[in-house]
């Protein structure tokens, strides 16, 4: 498990990178606290499908966008 949560902080920081978001930008639009963000984002923790859905809003993408895909599990 330890290894799909940093996949998946991986692919939020890329997202996070394209749109020009810093952390407290995120937590702002997505009405997560930045402690949390910050913690998830460092894969210390899972994220759970609700904060995956309001990350993907903030971030204009489809929650699957943030999963990883066939090139992460190679």
């Amino acid at each position: 498990m330890e290894h799909l949560d940093h996949m998946v902080a991986r692919r939020v920081r890329l997202a996070m990178s394209e749109a020009g978001l810093r952390l407290e930008d995120l937590a702002a639009r997505s009405g997560l606290p930045a402690s949390d963000l910050c913690s998830l984002l460092a894969a210390q923790g899972s994220f759970t499908v609700d904060e995956l859905v309001r990350i993907a809003t903030a971030l204009r993408r489809r929650v699957t966008d943030l999963l990883p895909g066939d090139e992460d599990l190679r």
